[in-house]
């Protein structure tokens, strides 16, 4: 695993790097240390949700976007050409950074149990704790989003251990079971209860502040409800009576709105990464770059009069190579101060109420999933649809997504994969060699660390 160095976050003002602690070097927890450890792991979460792997190779893989670069043909080469490769930024990157910030993570939960009663209350410890272990889910999920069926492996507390690999099914219960932990935390303190330590502007400034426990409950359930939704369709290991369960846990989430009656205005509220893109602690929003475009079916599959055809604006000039070109990019993606400061959602309500939609997909109550998903197109100016048999529900559904989620992370990639669309039945070949990849492999040096030269079986 990489080596801890956690790294102050450009958000907040406080925090100064700390180099690789262990909890004996931190010795007792100050309210000021407690806020350089925990804003130097969200730092690090941050940096690899930031990765071209989690934002734009995922939706290379989902046909939402093109990266052409005449000095780097892996970008095509090693997507819809042909296997990425565990020791190329293809194939190795969106990990290394996800279990920096799990020791991170780790490190500070044991720190906790030592922190003094004169500085903190039994409630801050656990709204704390709380907090941590729904980061480190969040983390995890990201993780096995891009791994999928490979597997990861789940980290212990010890840094040096080269831990099994663990198959999808394994991770989605245990990433459930550290929410449920978390919630429990929330629980043990108190709705009102502050946490000790200040989060960066994307978790506070964005229609609701997750500094207090009753919104981290929200935080917290909504990620609940979308693992308990992944680990109901799993493919490999369907469990359809979490379906029901995930309903519970998104509905809470959305503070108990009835399907269909999520305000639009709500649709935004949630947890961001903000970035800072000038300064000695650049950090960009690494989807504005020119190289990348939208894949054209972007746009054929448009439905005439949906507002979020202004995510789709036309190059400057063609991106072509490869036998690929496309003339249109996403808003976001035209290289400029402004989008390199754009925020990177998290989890939204939006997503949440397309999720709640799915899983009633799922669940047969075509109606409710119905009031769900027009509650999104009346938002953006499309009649209703209808729909009365599970294919053409979750047609509805991946458009809605496909559209409200776009560029926000590897969503689509999921969905096309568990509803078996990722392949030559559903969307075209991009070329004479295209595997339909449908994850990354486990980086070179974690397979050089269990002595194999191919990605390992998983252990379930």
């Amino acid at each position: 695993m990489a080596i801890l160095a956690i790294g102050a976050c450009k958000d907040n003002p406080v925090a100064n790097p700390i180099d690789a602690p262990t909890v004996d070097a931190l010795g007792s927890l100050t309210r000021t240390s407690l806020q350089q450890l925990v804003i130097g792991a969200m730092a690090q979460s941050r940096s690899e949700t930031n990765n071209t792997q989690h934002v734009i190779q995922s939706g290379i893989f989902a046909r939402d976007a093109y990266r052409i670069e005449s000095s780097e043909p892996r970008w095509v080469n090693e997507t819809l050409g042909g296997q990425p490769d565990p020791g190329s930024f293809a194939g190795g990157r969106g990990f290394n950074g996800f279990y920096t910030a799990l020791r991170a993570y780790n490190t500070t939960l044991l720190a906790l149990d030592n922190a003094p009663s004169t500085l903190f209350t039994a409630a801050e410890l656990n709204a704390t704790r709380g907090f941590l272990r729904t980061q480190k889910a969040v983390d995890y999920m990201s993780l096995i989003a891009l791994r999928d069926t490979v597997g990861i492996p789940i980290q212990n507390d010890d840094p040096e251990a080269v831990t099994p690999v663990r198959c999808k099914a394994a991770v989605l219960t245990y990433v459930a079971a550290l929410l449920d932990s978390a919630n429990a935390d929330f629980a043990a303190a108190t709705p009102t209860t502050a946490l000790p330590f200040t989060l960066p502007a994307g978790f506070r400034t964005n229609g609701r502040n997750y500094s207090t426990v009753a919104n981290l409950i929200l935080y917290n359930r909504g990620w609940k409800g979308k693992v308990d939704y992944y680990r109901g369709i799993d493919r490999s290991n369907p469990t359809p009576a979490l379906f029901a369960t995930a309903i519970t846990e998104l509905t809470q989430a959305l503070g108990g709105a009835a399907p269909g009656a999520v305000p639009a205005a709500n649709f935004n509220f949630g947890a961001y990464w903000a970035f800072v893109p000038g300064g000695s602690e650049a950090t960009p929003n690494v989807i504005a770059v020119n190289t990348v475009g939208l894949h054209p079916l972007v746009d054929d599959s448009l439905q005439a009069g949906d507002a979020r055809g202004s995510k789709i604006v036309t190059r400057a000039a063609p991106l072509t190579g490869q036998g690929l070109s496309t003339n249109i990019t996403y808003v976001g993606a035209v290289a400029s101060a402004a989008n390199e400061a754009r925020p990177l959602p998290i989890l939204r309500d939006e997503e949440l109420v397309l999720l709640r939609a799915q899983a009633y997909i799922e669940s047969g109550q075509f109606a409710n999933a119905m009031l769900d998903i027009n509650s999104v197109r009346a938002a953006y100016g499309l009649a209703p649809v209808v729909f009365a048999d599970v294919q053409t529900a979750r047609s509805a559904v991946l458009y809605e997504k496909r559209y409200s989620l776009l560029f926000e992370g590897p969503q689509r990639l999921m969905d096309l994969r568990e509803y078996g669309r990722l392949n030559s039945t559903y969307l075209r070949p991009e070329t004479a060699t295209d595997p339909y990849n449908a994850a990354l492999p486990l980086p070179r040096a974690e397979l050089d660390a269990r002595g194999v030269s191919t990605n390992p079986a998983c252990t379930p």
